[in-house]
């Protein structure tokens, strides 16, 4: 993959489904594997709803996020309001078609951000986390489909 970039962090990984349904799990599955803050707003449901993505909870709504570019299936922009954001952030999510499945490329972006730095690996074990629920998420429904017929 090479060198990351100077104010970035990258996280990638490969979920067994075409890009069209990678991109439908990430966006209008997000509910079924989003991680929610210990002890804040763990009845929470998040989802898209217009062009936020948000929390919705008996206490309230959190915007997560504001959509700045949606690209079906290949991209998803947003300004990022969530957990470990800064004034600033922004994140760039990309499903690029794989043999096995698809990538999914998570970049958030902070100015000032050193790959090195320990915030920035606290923000990739994050987005590391995140990817590998998505997959979990959908990858005993990959293996049903597989079994077919």
């Amino acid at each position: 993959m090479g060198e990351v970039p100077a104010d970035e962090v990258v996280v990638t990984s490969v979920v067994a489904l075409p890009v069209e349904r990678a991109f439908s799990a990430f966006t209008d599955g997000i509910d079924r594997w989003w991680q929610r803050a210990p002890g804040r707003n763990r009845d929470a449901i998040v989802q898209f709803e217009s062009d936020r993505l948000v929390a919705v909870s008996p206490v309230g709504s959190e915007v997560l996020a504001t959509v700045s570019s949606w690209d079906p299936p290949r991209r998803l922009d947003l300004d990022w309001n969530g957990p470990h954001a800064k004034p600033g952030d922004s994140v760039v999510v990309e499903f690029d078609p794989e043999p096995r499945g698809t990538r999914v490329t998570i970049r958030h972006r902070r100015r000032g951000l050193a790959p090195e730095a320990v915030e920035a690996a606290v923000v990739g074990l994050w987005w590391g986390d995140l990817v590998s629920r998505l997959i979990d998420a959908h990858s005993s429904q990959s293996l049903r489909q597989e079994e077919k017929p």
